[in-house]
């Protein structure tokens, strides 16, 4: 039996799902037992569908460690990291079942595997916690030599930021459509706040604010239609 839990205009629900019979399951919804049919998916349809590679979130803390947390609700199927494992950016990490679909979570940087949350079987929500990573510091470019014959000020590369000029970009997870935008140009918003509401295969999506910061551009409307990876939000 497979449990989950999730929230649709604030209010929160509980659900469980029983093993399937053909095609019917028992589902019990906040206490209420139902049995439901479902549509039977030809076997060929499900075997031509390929992996899909999620960008996880990626939360910064002060001493360098960055915990990737899930892009959306699923159940983890393959844990493909170990604690002390070298990793690259591209790299993944774990995949996820989620809506039917097999996902790859991949990781957004180098560093090694510090923590690992989740094994194969566990089920997750949007925004809990998978990997740890230690990330790999970016060194800055050497000075430029200055030589007597031709004096001049010496110029070093900057270090790499960890957040990109103009500010943080909140990207779509996945494609979807706008229901709901939470937040204002300028607002000042903290990290886990819900920045907007997406609607995606029938089901609605929290999209929340990674890090601390003010709100310096939105880039959708509601009902407008976006792509995985389209810029959502710019904070600040």
């Amino acid at each position: 039996m497979k449990e989950f839990k999730f929230t649709i205009d604030g209010k929160e629900y509980s659900a469980a799902v029983n093993e399937l019979e053909d095609n019917f399951a028992e589902v019990t919804l906040n206490g209420k037992t139902y049995m439901i049919e479902l549509e039977k998916t030809p076997a060929a349809a499900i075997s031509a569908r390929r992996p899909a590679a999620l960008k996880a979130p990626i939360a910064a803390a002060p001493d360098g460690l960055f915990t990737v947390r899930s892009p959306l609700p699923g159940s983890i199927m393959k844990v493909l990291v170990k604690t002390g494992q070298a990793v690259k950016k591209g790299d993944v990490l774990l995949t996820m079942e989620s809506m039917k679909m097999e996902n790859n979570v991949m990781a957004e940087a180098d560093g090694t595997v510090k923590n690992v949350f989740v094994e194969p079987g566990n089920n997750v929500m949007q925004d809990d916690k998978l990997v740890e990573i230690k990330i790999i510091a970016v060194a800055a470019a050497p000075c430029a030599p200055v030589t007597p014959a031709a004096p001049a000020p010496t110029t070093c590369a900057p270090k790499a930021a960890a957040v990109p000029a103009g500010g943080y970009e909140v990207t779509s997870p996945l494609p979807g459509s706008i229901m709901k935008i939470l937040v204002s140009q300028g607002q000042d918003v903290k990290r886990g706040d819900t920045l907007l509401t997406l609607e995606s295969m029938k089901m609605e999506n929290a999209i929340k604010a990674d890090r601390d910061g003010k709100v310096t551009k939105i880039a959708v409307t509601v009902g407008q239609s976006v792509m995985q990876e389209d810029l959502l939000v710019v904070l600040g």
